[in-house]
C-alpha cells in the first residue's frame, strides 16, 4: 500500500475516518460483552464488610457503606422511616450505644445472615435478603437494597422486621 502521505487528501480523510470508527466499535464491542464488572459476588463480599465492620460497631466504614439519600425501617423504638443518611447515623449511634452497654470490647456482635438470598436487577442494584437469629424468641427479617456507585456499593435502604417465633418452629 502506498505511503498515507502520498495517497490524495481526500482519501486520507476517509482512511482516517475509517479507522476512527473502527476504533471506536472496538471499545463499544469490548464494553458491550465483557462481563458486568458488578456481579453477585460483589455484593456478597460486600455484604461480608459490612457484616463485619457492624460487628466491630467500626463507625466510619460502617457508615461509608449507606448512600446519602438512604432509607431504613428500623424494628424497634424507631417508629418512622429514616429519610436520609444523616438519620440513619442518628438511629445506629442509639444502636451502637445500646449494644456498647452491653459488651465491653470487640467483637461486639456475631451476626451470621441465614437464608441469604442475592436478587441482581441488571449490574448496580441488588436486593439481599436474610434472617437474624440474634434474640432469641424473634425472627428478625432483613431486606438490604444496595446500588453500585462510582465509589463502590451503597446501601440505598433497609427494612428490618422481626416475629416472634412459637415455641417448637
Amino acid at each position: 500500500m502506498a505511503h498515507s502521505s502520498k495517497l490524495p487528501p481526500s482519501i486520507r480523510f476517509i482512511l482516517t475516518a475509517m479507522k476512527r470508527t473502527l476504533i471506536l466499535v472496538c471499545l463499544l464491542a469490548s464494553t458491550c460483552f465483557a462481563q458486568p464488572a458488578n456481579s453477585e459476588a460483589e455484593v456478597r463480599r460486600t455484604l461480608a464488610q459490612f457484616v463485619q465492620v457492624f460487628d466491630r460497631l467500626e463507625w466510619e466504614p460502617f457508615t461509608a457503606f449507606f448512600a446519602e439519600d438512604a432509607t431504613m425501617f428500623q424494628p424497634r423504638k424507631f417508629v418512622r422511616r429514616a429519610d436520609s443518611k444523616s438519620e440513619i447515623e442518628s438511629e445506629f449511634r442509639q444502636v451502637f450505644a445500646d449494644i456498647r452497654g452491653h459488651q465491653s470490647k470487640p467483637p461486639y456482635m456475631d451476626l451470621q445472615p441465614r437464608d441469604l438470598r442475592i436478587q441482581m436487577l441488571g449490574d448496580n442494584v441488588a436486593i439481599v435478603t436474610f434472617h437474624l437469629d440474634n434474640h432469641p424468641g424473634l425472627l428478625n427479617r432483613r431486606t438490604l437494597v444496595w446500588q453500585h456507585f462510582k465509589t463502590g456499593w451503597k446501601i440505598v435502604h433497609i427494612h428490618a422486621s422481626e416475629l416472634p417465633i412459637a415455641k417448637g418452629e
